[in-house]
Parts: structure tokens; C-alpha cells; sequence
């Protein structure tokens, strides 16, 4: 009997330790987003047509995969690097009507790729809340009508990804989590490849995500 009760208790200690151990070694996992960009710019010259999108705005369902690795810094604090792959159905609208003439408008946020690292710390046994910071590139398709003729671009955009997150375990190798990220796309690349005066679009997404490590 007391040799069953050590044997017990090396096994619940087991347990609770491994529980306690911070998120390290390789995953994989799938996400879904809620995108939600907002442009910034007034009377934007699009080359072929100029539209006021200032405080315009455009919500989508997104989701991807993403892969990466953590590193145990201590029992409690981890870093990762991580890479991304993600779809967006995100569109921005406008029209303008001055009276003589009427321009539609409308940008799509289509497939992104990325790279990012994170810090984390553990805050319970189970669960652990963390900052990422990163790069991501959107492919984005701009569209115009002036009630006569049609005009599209195509470019591909790099962002500055920063924000934060929580994840926690749900099995041994499972864990889910939420993220809440600003993509900051500037606008010195929308300026040269739209050929746009002054846009500058933001993405303020909202993530949950399931990863299994292995």
C-alpha cells in the first residue's frame, strides 16, 4: 500500500509539473480572423480616377495555417518565431457623385503570407499570455468605375504586425488561442504601386487559432 501511494504521487507529481512546463518545441496550426480594415486619406488620386476613402471601412471573415517554434527561456517565459499563410474576404467600398460624374471604387484584401516572433509568460498553470511583433505582406486588388470604363491594379503590400495574445492548453499537445493584432500597412508602398496620393490602410484583426505540437 505504501509502496502504491508513492507510486501515485510520483505520477500526479508528474502531471502537475509537466502541466506547469512554459510552451516549447515545434507546432502547427489553423486559424480563423475577423479583419477589419479602415483607410486613412482624403481625396486619394488613384491615377485613373479620384475617390475620397478617408475613414472608410471594411469587415471580412479570414483563416490560414501557421507553423513555428518555441524556445523555453526559463519555467516560466518562452520566445517564438513563427510563420503564416492566411485568406482574407475583406473589401473596402466608395463612390463618389459630384453632381456630373459618379466613380465606384473598391480595394480587396486577398492572400497574405508572414513572419512574426512573440514573448511570452507563462500566468497559470495551463495558460500564458504573450506580445508579437512581425512582418506581413497582403496581396490587394484595387478596382475602379467611372460609368464607362473599368480599371483594376494588383500589388502585393508589406505591413508592420504588432499586438498581443493568449493561449492555453486544452490536451497535452493541444492548445487554443485568441489574438489581437494591427496590421500597419503604411503608405509609401500603396503611393508607389497604385499610383495613390496619400492612402493609408490598417488592419485591426481579431484571430482564434488551435495548435497541436508535436
Amino acid at each position: 500500500m505504501k509502496t502504491l501511494s508513492i507510486t501515485l504521487l510520483a505520477i500526479v507529481a508528474g502531471a502537475t509539473s509537466a502541466h506547469a512546463e512554459t510552451f516549447s518545441g515545434p507546432f502547427i496550426g489553423a486559424q480563423i480572423s475577423r479583419d477589419a480594415y479602415e483607410v486613412k486619406a482624403e481625396g486619394t488620386d488613384l491615377g485613373f480616377a479620384t475617390l475620397d476613402l478617408d475613414g472608410l471601412s471594411g469587415n471580412g471573415v479570414g483563416g490560414g495555417l501557421y507553423v513555428g517554434y518555441d524556445y523555453a527561456l526559463s519555467n516560466t517565459v518562452f520566445f517564438g518565431v513563427e510563420a503564416n499563410a492566411n485568406f482574407s474576404g475583406a473589401s473596402i467600398s466608395a463612390q463618389l457623385d459630384d453632381g456630373v460624374d459618379s466613380v465606384s471604387g473598391k480595394i480587396k484584401a486577398r492572400e497574405s503570407f508572414g513572419l512574426s516572433a512573440r514573448l511570452g509568460a507563462m500566468i497559470a498553470e495551463n495558460t500564458a499570455v504573450y506580445a508579437r511583433g512581425g512582418w506581413q505582406s497582403t496581396k490587394f486588388k484595387a478596382q475602379a468605375f467611372d460609368g464607362v470604363d473599368s480599371y483594376s491594379s494588383k500589388t502585393m503590400q508589406d505591413a508592420l504586425v504588432y499586438g498581443a495574445g493568449l493561449e492555453t492548453r486544452i490536451a497535452a499537445r493541444t492548445s487554443v488561442r485568441i489574438e489581437y493584432l494591427i496590421e500597419d500597412y503604411g503608405s509609401a508602398g500603396l503611393n508607389k504601386d497604385l499610383g495613390a496620393n496619400g492612402i493609408r490602410v490598417d488592419n485591426n484583426k481579431l484571430s482564434l487559432g488551435i495548435s497541436w505540437r508535436y
